[in-house]
């Protein structure tokens, strides 16, 4: 008997899943910034999938296919939610990995408490707060190669969407962010601060069954190499499964 009570417990009931691939464009050029790197051609691809105890989503994404191999990069990122005592907060965990065929490679890994409340069928905003942690093959010459490894801040974040019609057409308005605060000194001088800005505002159009079009305002501070505030636009076909 009470080993059936604890298999009941940790099951898990499926609510929603999703998954989708998507191609496009991106432009270093068209935000409000003039950032010099250029046309960007990317494959990305996502599946997520929420349940009662908690919630998973991961993604993939090629860069720079108009180029050789050797000067494209990917991202693989893996973020969950578990609910603690079947409440609305949870225990959160990311893993963010950026991959540089010229750059550098680093893997971000954040580990903290978000909070899933405030969700609904328009919308949903789950924030967190999580502990930094880094993994990157940056060495500091000026400080007699200290690398960006280790404890690095902390991140406050979130991830949010709002569902709504126009014109009997079905639209979302997504939003993730991520404040990065107190960075070692190395990953502070590899990316030029030692806090810095990160996210994207997505308007995603839902034009027919299964196919999408989206265009993001990609913006950041400080973040991905780049010495203060930057941006770039992206549009995107995908297919949802």
């Amino acid at each position: 008997m009470s080993f059936c009570k604890r298999t009941e417990a940790l099951e898990l009931n499926l609510k929603n899943a999703y998954s989708s691939v998507n191609a496009g464009y991106a432009n270093w050029n068209s935000g409000f910034v003039n950032v010099p790197r250029g046309e960007v051609w990317k494959l990305t691809a996502d599946f997520g999938a929420i349940f009662d105890k908690g919630e998973f989503y991961s993604f993939y994404e090629n860069n720079v296919l108009n180029h050789d191999i050797e000067g494209q990069n990917y991202v693989v990122s893996a973020q969950t939610h578990i609910r603690l005592l079947s409440s609305d907060f949870s225990l959160m965990g990311k893993l963010y990995g950026q991959f540089d065929n010229k750059w550098s490679d680093d893997l971000d890994m954040l580990y903290g408490l978000g909070y899933l409340g405030w969700s609904g069928k328009s919308g949903f905003f789950k924030p967190y707060i999580a502990f930094h942690n880094e993994s990157s093959d940056y060495k500091s010459k000026e400080m007699g190669g200290k690398s960006a490894s280790g404890r690095n801040g902390y991140t406050v974040g979130w991830t949010s969407a709002y569902f709504f019609s126009l014109w009997e057409e079905k639209f979302v308005l997504s939003n993730w962010n991520e404040f990065e605060f107190d960075r070692n000194d190395a990953y502070a001088e590899q990316q030029h601060g030692k806090n810095g800005i990160n996210g994207g505002l997505t308007l995603t159009w839902k034009f027919y069954p299964h196919l999408k079009a989206s265009m993001t305002w990609r913006y950041f501070e400080n973040k991905l190499g780049y010495d203060g505030f930057g941006d770039q636009m992206i549009y995107m076909l995908g297919y949802e499964f």
